[in-house]
């Protein structure tokens, strides 16, 4: 049986002329994230992961505002798939998990997230659904803009 109580949402953005292994390299850097305009915040690697800072097996910090997040980084395949789940605790959800791809097409490239989590409090799960697919849709914008930016360095 489904889990009804779960909340799902996806979101993407297109970057034309991207070369994927550099959006890659900006995505995964964590200095970036807490320079740019992706994330209200700060980004701190606690526990560097396989391989690279935000590998498998990666803890990591995000801090925004008053709220915490630890998240644990459970995919790492670099230039197309990265993956984290967030521990229960700050969070005003549980059970969140978010996946990003990076598809390359003709002359563009598109980065694809989706999310998925659970109400902590009945009856908001739609709430968070909107406000966290806003907060994300803005984040990968942020993140082409990051990228223009560098490109023209």
């Amino acid at each position: 049986m489904a889990d009804i109580r779960r909340h799902r949402y996806e979101v993407e953005q297109v970057i034309p002329n991207a070369d994927r292994q550099k959006l890659w390299d900006l995505f995964v850097d964590p200095e970036a994230w807490s320079t740019s305009n992706r994330l209200p915040g700060k980004l701190v690697i606690v526990s560097p992961g396989k391989g690279h800072p935000q590998g498998i097996g990666a803890v990591r910090k995000v801090m925004s505002g008053s709220m915490t997040i630890i998240e644990d980084i459970v995919g790492f395949q670099p230039s197309e798939y990265f993956s984290y789940i967030s521990r229960n605790g700050d969070m005003p959800v549980n059970d969140f998990a978010g996946e990003v791809f990076f598809e390359k097409h003709p002359n563009m490239v598109v980065v694809r997230y989706r999310a998925a989590f659970n109400a902590k409090y009945f009856a908001t799960g739609w709430l968070f659904k909107i406000i966290f697919r806003r907060a994300h849709k803005s984040a990968l914008r942020g993140l082409a803009l990051d990228y223009a930016d560098r490109r023209h360095l």
